[in-house]
């Protein structure tokens, strides 16, 4: 079951829901996330996803020019991309996202708080080649039936949890790639530790996905070594782009 939702998570819920989705024809090719991941581990290297967004609940605030940051992470060699596209909190917009699409042959992860199935025809129209669904923020019956649409789409549902209840319902749906969210997304709190302790609990099949929290090679490390697959970092990234030569 979800939490009872309040303060800024109930807000940007409601204002998901009335977003008026774009419809018009794909116009770019599918690019998958899963084999990226899987190659570059093949390769000995860490599979980064370089996230872009401009501002976030915790504080952060960091403005880039969003198509030369994509050229630069897709030149550095990450596996895919994560784009904000959530306007309250994050001053994200689907405007962004679809230059973004136009500019790298990255596999492209629609981050938003996605609940109606408006947003996932909107993810498919302007780009994405997965998309992000949050747990914590939807009833069980609910996520079931995104993550299929999402599937009915040909995109790849990523589905994030921040504990063993978000686990077991993500496991339920059928979800195999899975994100672990350092943060809690109640209190903001950030625990890299957590991730690991849910990793051990994931089923092995699963694509395990870290988030939040990555600031240092050492930690990526640490999580690979723990069962982590690929590790998505975007305040760190967003900062000091340069950095991900030293996480790769």
């Amino acid at each position: 079951m979800p939490r009872e939702l309040t303060g800024w998570l109930n807000e940007v819920v409601r204002a998901a829901q009335k977003r008026k989705p774009i419809i018009k024809q794909r116009e770019r090719a599918f690019y998958y996330l899963k084999e990226n991941i899987l190659k570059k581990k093949e390769d000995g290297l860490n599979p980064i996803i370089a996230e872009f967004k401009k501002r976030s609940p915790s504080g952060f605030m960091q403005d880039r020019d969003p198509i030369k940051y994509a050229k630069f992470m897709e030149s550095a060699g990450v596996v895919g991309m994560s784009v904000l596209t959530e306007p309250v909190y994050f001053s994200g917009s689907y405007e962004v996202f679809e230059a973004i699409a136009k500019t790298v042959k990255l596999p492209l992860l629609f981050k938003d708080f996605v609940v109606t199935e408006d947003q996932v025809h909107t993810a498919y129209s302007i780009g994405a080649d997965a998309v992000l669904l949050i747990v914590h923020i939807l009833k069980e019956k609910e996520l079931c039936n995104l993550f299929e649409t999402i599937k009915s789409y040909g995109m790849t549902p990523l589905v994030e949890v921040e504990d063993e209840s978000d686990l077991k319902t993500a496991n339920d749906c059928g979800a195999d790639t899975i994100g672990i969210n350092a943060r809690d997304l109640s209190s903001l709190t950030v625990s890299v530790e957590k991730i690991i302790q849910l990793i051990k609990i994931t089923p092995k099949k699963s694509l395990k996905i870290a988030e939040s929290g990555i600031n240092e090679r050492h930690q990526i490390l640490k999580l690979k070594e723990n069962g982590a697959d690929a590790f998505l970092i975007g305040t760190a990234l967003m900062k000091d782009p340069r950095k991900i030569q030293f996480f790769i």
